[in-house]
């Protein structure tokens, strides 16, 4: 029985067996039963890859284990997949919901997939959801490939193991805060040559902070079925997966990773260019729109009633009268004062007539002026002295 986190609408089935008796797919629901048949002989429909294992000291045991492949979609092979290595007779597996563990890669400060081999990475597991009441410890730790071949490279006590004269990771070390440890993966490998390495740990959860290993267990020969912690202490199963490229392949992808910035170059200026441009064209717009909404904007034109005073222009030409005149100051037509009438008039005449008319205005002349009466005339000549 597999116990997920939530609705599982995928397919679970033994690596590279995908016939019915091999397989189970998901309803939708949280849990998922899956049956194999560990005793069916190769040639068998019912043979599931089911693996015999080799373990004290090369002597042939009881013990089965099957890969099995979780994938998220019933047919496509997705790099979320999950693999893990089952071995039957293996005790003590539970699951918290609260509280499941992830193994993770980092290169630095940044969780990969891609590694590149011969280089070193740091190796992290964590609890995703912790209830501040539980640590962890790491123990049991192997890769394999996609024909369950195993490397081993920590043991049931926690240690790392040789291989060769050197260790391929270091132990795992739990954090202050008991919810994460961290171990370092000195070089990058493979396995028989395969891009595709599966690495699984198994995840130890402790009340409280799980006590840390001491090195002189370590430097001592391991023994028998030898492991540390109590075999009721709840253990979970941490798995992932990493591709490993060669170093010449990796180069380009490491430049582009290292380098935040935008390439090409060329395409950053063209966007900055393009941006001004833009800017300019909006504020020309605008104040375009502006210009326009000025100009179009309605305008009212007060009327006023025609006023003597603003009419009266003393240079403005009229045709009856030679000082361009229109109106008299006195003059009166029908009652109405109308002004001043253009003519040769004064502006004591009552009403001024036009040049050409038959009447005459009357004229005062002063005393003693040469318009005076008849008897006022002087003579022009001399007098005569006849």
């Amino acid at each position: 029985r597999i116990q997920f986190n939530g609705p599982y609408s995928g397919v679970v089935h033994a690596r590279d067996f995908r016939t019915p008796a091999c397989m189970a797919l998901g309803n939708g629901s949280a849990v998922l039963g899956l049956s194999l048949n560990l005793l069916a002989k190769k040639g068998s429909n019912e043979n599931c890859g089911i693996l015999v294992s080799n373990v004290n000291g090369g002597e042939r045991s009881e013990e089965r284990s099957v890969q099995l492949a979780v994938r998220v979609h019933k047919t496509l092979e997705l790099a979320d997949d999950k693999f893990y290595v089952i071995t039957c007779g293996k005790a003590a597996f539970a699951r918290d919901d609260n509280s499941p563990v992830a193994l993770k890669f980092f290169d630095g400060d940044r969780r990969i997939q891609e590694t590149v081999y011969g280089r070193q990475y740091t190796v992290k597991a964590e609890i995703t959801h912790p209830n501040g009441t539980q640590g962890i410890r790491v123990k049991n730790c192997f890769a394999f490939n996609k024909d369950t071949k195993k490397t081993e490279l920590i043991d049931d006590r926690g240690c790392p193991i040789m291989d060769s004269g050197k260790y391929i990771m270091s132990r795992f070390k739990t954090a202050s805060n008991g919810t994460t440890a961290t171990a370092t993966l000195n070089a990058m490998f493979r396995i028989s040559g395969d891009s595709e390495v599966h690495f699984q740990c198994d995840v130890v959860q402790c009340n409280g902070l799980c006590p840390d290993i001491d090195e002189r267990i370590c430097s001592e020969d391991p023994k028998p079925g030898q492991s540390l912690g109590s075999p009721s202490e709840p253990m979970l199963l941490a798995a992932t997966t990493v591709f490993v490229l060669n170093p010449v392949d990796a180069k380009p992808l490491g430049a582009l990773c290292e380098d935040s910035g935008i390439r090409p170059h060329w395409l950053l200026w063209l966007t900055i260019a393009l941006a001004v441009l833009f800017l300019i064209m909006l504020l020309m717009n605008i104040f375009l729109c502006t210009a326009m909404s000025c100009s179009c904007a309605r305008t009212e034109i007060i009327e006023k009633e025609p006023s003597i005073i603003e009419e009266y222009d003393p240079y403005r030409s009229w045709h009856g009268s030679q000082y361009g005149s229109r109106y008299s100051l006195h003059g009166r037509d029908g009652g109405q004062n109308k002004g001043y009438t253009s003519g040769g008039s004064t502006i004591h005449s009552n009403r001024s007539l036009p040049i050409d008319s038959d009447h005459y205005a009357i004229v005062h002349s002063r005393p003693g002026s040469r318009h005076s009466g008849l008897h006022g005339h002087r003579p022009r000549g001399p007098p005569s002295n006849m």
